[in-house]
């Protein structure tokens, strides 16, 4: 079984790869880490796995196609696909400038997309869309564009598990509080920037404020291994999408 795992060069996306990677063959996709992107793959390879780092801009349809081509040459299949890229750009609403807001939505929601798309006539009829999303997505956050992408993202993932269900194709997003990466200190740094206090009063109920990356990885094979789970939005976030 093969998986694209988009953004996989760090964090969330690194973790997932790795997690996978004693069952499956892992394409680790980049934009511009190539050489996060290539040690993810040698660790993969060193533990006896089978990985490949493919370029490509998921903003870019034809990236997209040819990083597509890549990955069926090289694995003869393509059997799950996990969106993880994304970027945040957090600013106040009357900051946000046009090209921010298009960046942030180009590549968490249209390139996720576009990686669908894309996938799709090789996933079926069986196969996996994941969508790594936000809780943010539901209770939105003080960053429109991020809050935006994701929530997109929910309404993608119930749209296309009503389309293609039928033919077995499984669809579903997961939904992580905050996560200890490099892109959730920008979101808090941002937060505490403007005085914002409001993420504080937000608690989970378990001792720990935040995930960590594995947990989403472990989530994502859990998916993954079970046949009966569609169109859902998986909260990892330590019960704060009861406040």
């Amino acid at each position: 079984m093969s998986v694209l795992i988009t953004g996989a060069s760090r964090g969330i996306g690194r973790s997932i790869a790795l997690n996978l990677a004693d069952d499956h063959d892992i394409a680790v996709n980049y934009r511009n880490s190539s050489d996060a992107a290539n040690e993810v793959v040698n660790v993969i390879q060193k533990d006896g796995g089978n990985a490949i780092a493919v370029q490509g801009d998921v903003r870019d349809p034809e990236d997209v196609d040819s990083m597509i081509t890549e990955i069926i040459d090289e694995f003869g299949e393509l059997d799950a696909v996990v969106n993880n890229a994304g970027i945040v750009e957090p600013d106040l609403t009357t900051e946000i400038n046009d090209d921010q807001w298009n960046r942030v939505l180009d590549t968490n929601l249209t390139g996720a997309f576009y990686v669908t798309r894309a996938a799709i006539p090789y996933l079926e009829p069986d196969g996996d869309v994941i969508f790594i999303s936000s809780i943010g997505g539901t209770g939105g956050t003080v960053d429109a564009s991020y809050a935006a992408s994701k929530a997109g993202l929910h309404g993608l993932t119930r749209s296309l598990a009503r389309e293609y269900g039928d033919s077995g194709l499984q669809v579903n997003a997961i939904a992580p509080g905050p996560a200890e990466t490099d892109m959730n200190s920008t979101i808090v740094g941002y937060l505490e920037s403007i005085d914002f206090r409001g993420h504080e009063n937000i608690d989970t109920h378990l001792p720990e404020y935040a995930c960590q990356p594995e947990d989403v990885a472990h989530t994502v094979t859990y998916v993954l291994e079970n046949n009966y789970i569609q169109g859902e939005i998986i909260n990892v976030n330590g019960g704060m999408q009861f406040q």
